[in-house]
Parts: structure tokens; sequence; C-alpha cells
């Protein structure tokens, strides 16, 4: 059994281990990519205007307005212009916009880089197909953790000479000692982290069949219409949405569409594991503001709430910042993995050496292979 965990781990690397460490490198610099937004975006601090008045900043009619951040005073307005999605980052105390961004960079240069960069990695700027490809590739990262992890794991007694790196002697036990301390330190949290991203990426699918089995409250369906008539302003629908909730945060607002004729008002309570973009929600008929459904994810089936979970798990937010440190640097390794198991790879090709002697030695301070 060990020796085909050994050729799986090992051909699941060289096919699609660039793939990963391009993921790895991406997602390690997604993790403080809002931090790093706001260096370049500093905002006066004071009470969010009316929602009319930031709406009316945009110069086409607007699709959604967010929030950038847990800081909730810099709001991103998302509207359409011609086959183009813009956005504005608008100063919620004020209404100043502070920047326009393409919402789909073609490359970091034409907008935002962090904005390219999380596009590249949920993607690959590919959009839906891309999507499914990186989704499929989670779930072989995903075994190839668990593989890696089971074959390094060390045997009991043996944890210090996992680490002992000062005694490896020769380039081979040097690089498969790199790649199982590496892989043993950043495959235990990423084989935490990893089926989160898998989850939003294929959770549109899953939950209808997960609402059949378990006890599941789905997202509302709005029916579409040919037009849209008046309805409410868009403070009307905030306004109906914090009743519900009076003391919940403001997260987003999405506007309405013939496709989806709603308001979709999307809050976050102070008990939520989110840390920052909270699920509460409530939708609203946009023309007459009748409640159409409220999501309470306090109050939600243990199976919505295992799902509200997934972002603040793969984004190690729910760790705080030390846990985002730590999926920095994990993701980061990713590539380091990589270079080092095709090292290896090469090497035993050279030498004919088999594959579990590559990646299934034990090391030891005794011993000494040739290099």
């Amino acid at each position: 059994m060990r020796k085909a965990l050994v050729q799986i781990h090992l051909w699941l690397g060289l096919v699609v281990g660039l793939l990963w460490a391009l993921q790895g490198l991406t997602g390690g610099a997604l993790v403080f990519h809002r931090e790093l937004d706001r260096l370049s975006t500093p905002t006066v601090a004071g009470p969010m205007i009316s929602m009319d008045r930031i709406a009316a900043v945009a110069p086409r009619p607007v699709q959604m307005i967010g929030i950038a951040d847990g800081r909730g005073d810099l709001l991103n307005v998302q509207y359409k212009d011609g086959a183009h999605v813009r956005q504005l980052q608008v100063e919620a105390a004020t209404g100043r916009i502070a920047a326009t961004r393409d919402y789909e960079p073609s490359s970091p240069f034409t907008g935002s880089a962090s904005r390219w960069l999380y596009l590249l990695h949920e993607s690959l700027l590919l959009h839906d197909d891309g999507e499914t490809l990186i989704g499929i590739s989670g779930l072989l990262l995903f075994t190839s953790l668990l593989t890696g992890l089971w074959i390094g794991w060390p045997r009991r007694r043996q944890w210090r000479t996992a680490f002992a790196w000062r005694h490896w002697r020769t380039t081979r036990i040097r690089l498969y000692g790199w790649h199982r301390m590496v892989g043993l330190l950043a495959g235990a949290l990423l084989v935490i982290t990893v089926p989160g991203g898998i989850w939003m990426i294929f959770a549109a699918d899953l939950r209808p069949a997960l609402a059949d089995a378990v006890p599941h409250q789905l997202p509302y369906k709005p029916q579409p219409v040919d037009q849209l008539g008046p309805g409410i302003t868009p403070q009307a629908a905030l306004d109906r949405a914090r009743a519900l909730f009076p003391d919940a945060a403001f997260v987003r607002l999405t506007f309405p569409t013939t496709a989806a004729p709603v308001y979709a008002v999307r809050l976050r309570q102070e008990e939520e594991v989110r840390a920052w973009s909270g699920v509460t929600s409530v939708t609203l008929d946009a023309r007459a503001g009748r409640t159409l459904d409220i999501y309470d994810p306090l109050k939600s089936p243990l199976s919505n709430r295992l799902a509200d979970a997934a972002f603040s798990v793969h984004s190690a937010e729910i760790a705080g910042l030390g846990g985002r440190v730590l999926l920095m640097l994990a993701g980061l390794a990713l590539p380091a993995l990589y270079v080092t198991g095709i090292w290896a790879w090469l090497r035993k090709r050279r030498r004919k050496v088999s594959p579990l002697d590559v990646l299934g030695t034990t090391i030891s301070p005794s011993s000494s292979p040739a290099s």
C-alpha cells in the first residue's frame, strides 16, 4: 500500500504540481491584500451617508455596493459600463471617489493588482471553466496532501529526526528531508483550509443535494421579469433589512435586475464566524419592499453553519492574525514543495533509483547514501 501511495503522490505532483505552486503563490499573496490596498487608499472615518447618495456617484446604474473590508469606511460601488464591469471605491462618510478600477482586469497593470491576483487564484482568468479546473485541482491537491502526510508522518520517537536538518549530509537526503519537513508543516494546515476553497467553487451544485440529505436552507431564487418598474430606493431597502437586524453591520447591497428583481441586503451579526463579510441576508421585493426571504446564520441548520464557515477556514481568518500568517507561509511553501519534489524526481531518473527511495526514505542522522 505504501508503494502505491508514493506513486499516487509522485505523479499528482508531477502532473498538477506547477498549478499548485501558482495557487500557493497567489493564495499566499492574497492573505493580506485588503490591508495592502489600504496603504494607497486613505479615508475619513464617520457615519455612512445615504445609500441613495452613494449609488448616485456611479455614472451608470449600480449593480452592487459593498464594504471593502471590515472597517466599513470604504465602499466598492460596482456598475456595468457596456461590456465591462467597473468599480468605484467610495468613501462611506462623504461619497468621495477614492479610486476607479476595472472589476475584471486583464493584467495587474490595467486595474487593481489584488483583484487580478484574486481572479487568477480563483479561475486562472478563465471564468466558469477556470473555476471548475481550480476545483478539480483542489480535490487533487487535497488527495496529495493526505498521501504526503501519510507517507512522511514520522514513526514513534522519530519526530526530532524528521526536523534534524543539520544532519542531512547528502543531496538526496537533503532534498527528501526539506520536502518532507515543509510538507509536514504546511500540509497540516493546508489539509484543513483547502476543502473550504473546494466547497466555495462547487457549492451551487452541491447545496441542492445537501438539502435533500440533511436540513439545509437554500439561497432564495427570485423569479425573473420582463422589465423593472418603479420601486423602493436602495436606502429604503437597507432600512427595512436593518429593522429586522438592528445591531448588524452593513456588508453588501445587491441591486435589482430583470433576472433578479429584488434587493438583496447582506449584514453581519456580532456572533457570526465570518470576521467581516457576514452572511446574514434579507431579500426584498424591489417594487413593494415586501420581505421575501430572511437568512439568519445564528439560527440556521448545522449544515448551513458549516458552509458559512468555508471562507473563514479557507482564508484562515477564523484563527485570527496568527492563523493568517501561517496560511500565507503554507501557501508560499507549495512552490518549495514542487521544486524539491521535481528535483528529487529528476535525480532519481538520472540514477535509476526507485521513487520509493526518493519519497519514502526514512531519514536518520546516521543515513549516508551516496550523494
